[in-house]
């Protein structure tokens, strides 16, 4: 988690040296699952969960850094998760719901074409997503445990993002999201996982912001 505000701090320090750079706050809507594959009596096997609504807020840093070519970094905390239902040895049904919290920085490289008429302006574009996970329970029944205890997810993840929305001249922000987990977040450990099971995030968001003038 060092390294994420460590980072998000040197990309501030950046901004700070460009004449056309802006902050801002960001939040909305997020929904998200966790897409799953097995091995199971030698055959693999893949589902996704049910997807989970959850919400992200934070902070955003708009950097010109050329002609229609913008830098947009965010600190965000995000909500995600999945609900997934399994059978247990019994043969009774068992849902299982993570819902883990990270702290997520994208790093957005835009294409962003400004209308000299209006002052507004559409971007699209899409970058690396770092994430590492700050908190949050696994529910299965009446038990809840940590969702990042052994057996349970790892902490970091690395996404590829995507991003499409539209600026107003007077501050308010608005875009559409997604971002595709690329690691197995699950606990690989034999002890915990014996069916080698490897999930990975996947997630949309929703959002409205604000930029300063």
């Amino acid at each position: 988690m060092k390294k994420t505000i460590t980072l998000f701090a040197l990309l501030l320090a950046f901004s700070a040296t460009r004449s056309q750079t802006r902050l801002g706050v960001k939040g909305g809507f997020t929904l998200s699952n966790l897409r799953m594959t097995g091995t199971v009596n030698g055959e693999t096997e893949s589902e996704s969960g049910n997807s989970a609504a959850g919400f992200h807020i934070g902070m955003i840093t708009d950097i010109a850094a050329g002609k229609n070519f913008h830098i947009r970094p965010e600190l965000l905390i995000v909500s995600k998760g999945s609900t997934i239902k399994d059978v247990d040895e019994n043969g009774n049904d068992v849902k299982l719901k993570f819902r883990p919290y990270y702290l997520e920085l994208p790093v957005n490289f835009l294409f962003h074409k400004t209308f000299p008429r209006s002052g507004a302006a559409i971007y699209l574009g899409g970058g690396p997503v770092f994430s590492y996970g700050i908190g949050g329970k696994t529910t299965v029944g009446d038990t809840k445990v940590d969702v990042f205890n052994p057996g349970g997810l790892k902490r970091f993840d690395l996404g590829l993002g995507w991003i499409f929305g539209f600026d107003l001249p007077n501050g308010l922000t608005f875009s559409l999201s997604a971002n595709t987990g690329l690691l197995n977040v699950y606990e690989e450990n034999p002890q915990y996982n014996p069916y080698d099971i490897k999930m990975r995030n996947s997630s949309f968001g929703l959002s409205i912001g604000y930029l300063l003038q």
